[in-house]
């Protein structure tokens, strides 16, 4: 296998990017190393072969699908989204973080990350029964056990074209020198607080009984902290499908308000014109949040998967990255240590929300 990476510790987006193979049993050796000597969430894009991973070296951004038209970003949903906003629940969302931390980690090779995963699906499913047209099912990856989990709400008459919300379900310790005993990665914050807003968002939806023009799907994916691989093999399906993905929103870490701001926009890896329709939906339907902007500097989460394949990605993040929680990547990244409570990230789920109702219900 093969994979690049940023080859500095403080990346700017503008770093040099090298090509470095690796045998596949070292991967999470070097998502360890380049967790906890460089602090690069993910750090790096994996490459099953060399041709992939010279195609990504000339050329970081597929061009559009052809035909797919952007759409209007506009904000015409009030009367459906600010009622459904109102019925999220901060206590909700902690409960999923608590169910997920539970697990001693969710690595991507391990028993525990694979009945994570399971788990998910059932809890999933049980929240989209009410709405009856939610389906949930696995998405398998060579090589490893634990699955992605996608939660599908079709569209009526614009149902070919797809607005995807994600968080990733995998969590790492990268301490493995520094402690002893069993490596215990609860991930709270990273990423369970993703996912358990994805799912306050899945419940919120299939209560109200939303119907979208435009197919909606959440997806918890696997294994992002060893090069975003289960995003990248999702982002590469739906681009080989033809798939017409209007827009994709990471939630990556929402649950530690380390900075003054409540809500930071990554400008890296995303798309300008969906970020700015990202400000107006917080000045619209979360008044007084206010509003940073920084650069991971390298592809930090499952939002560049999306990006490398012309697909418009954006990432809320929890904090400037300098003040990110940290407690990641270790046994203390508990949910007592992002205050036992869940109320930043009720902010990003019902983002997630409004964006998922403006985008699935708007014009083409």
């Amino acid at each position: 296998m093969r994979l690049h990476a940023p080859a500095a510790a403080a990346a700017a987006s503008t770093a040099p990017v090298v090509l470095v193979e690796v045998p596949a049993q070292d991967v999470a050796g070097v998502a360890r190393l380049l967790h906890g000597k460089l602090g690069h969430c993910g750090g790096f894009m994996f490459h099953a072969d060399q041709a992939s991973a010279q195609r990504s070296l000339a050329q970081a951004v597929a061009a559009p699908l052809p035909g797919l038209v952007p759409p209007a970003y506009g904000i015409a949903n009030r009367a459906r989204v600010t009622p459904l906003l109102a019925r999220m629940e901060a206590k909700q969302i902690a409960r999923t973080i608590a169910g997920l931390a539970a697990f001693p980690d969710r690595f991507y090779n391990t028993a525990h990350g694979a009945r994570a995963s399971e788990w998910l699906r059932q809890g999933w499913a049980a929240v989209g029964e009410g709405h009856g047209k939610v389906l949930v099912e696995t998405f398998a990856h060579a090589g490893y056990p634990q699955a992605s989990v996608i939660a599908t709400i079709a569209g009526s008459d614009l149902a070919d074209e797809v607005v995807v919300l994600g968080a990733h379900l995998d969590s790492i310790n990268t301490h493995a020198m520094e402690e002893q005993g069993a490596l215990q990665a609860p991930g709270a914050d990273d990423d369970a607080s993703g996912v358990a807003g994805l799912t306050e968002v899945l419940r919120a939806l299939s209560e109200s009984k939303y119907r979208p023009r435009r197919t909606i799907k959440l997806i918890a994916y696997a294994a992002e902290e060893v090069g975003l691989r289960g995003s990248q093999d999702l982002a590469r399906a739906f681009r080989q499908a033809g798939v017409r993905v209007v827009g994709v929103l990471q939630l990556d870490m929402i649950n530690y308000k380390g900075s003054d701001e409540d809500i930071y926009l990554l400008r890296d890896y995303s798309n300008a014109e969906q970020n700015d329709f990202i400000k107006k939906l917080i000045t619209t339907y979360l008044p007084g949040i206010r509003v940073g902007s920084d650069d991971c500097g390298y592809a930090c989460s499952d939002h560049a998967s999306w990006h490398a394949e012309g697909y418009p990605a954006s990432m809320p993040f929890e904090s400037s990255l300098a003040q990110a929680n940290p407690y990641m990547h270790s046994k203390n990244d508990t949910f007592a240590n992002s205050g036992g409570q869940a109320v930043h990230a009720l902010k990003f789920a019902r983002l997630a929300a409004a964006f998922a109702i403006e985008l699935g219900s708007s014009k083409p």
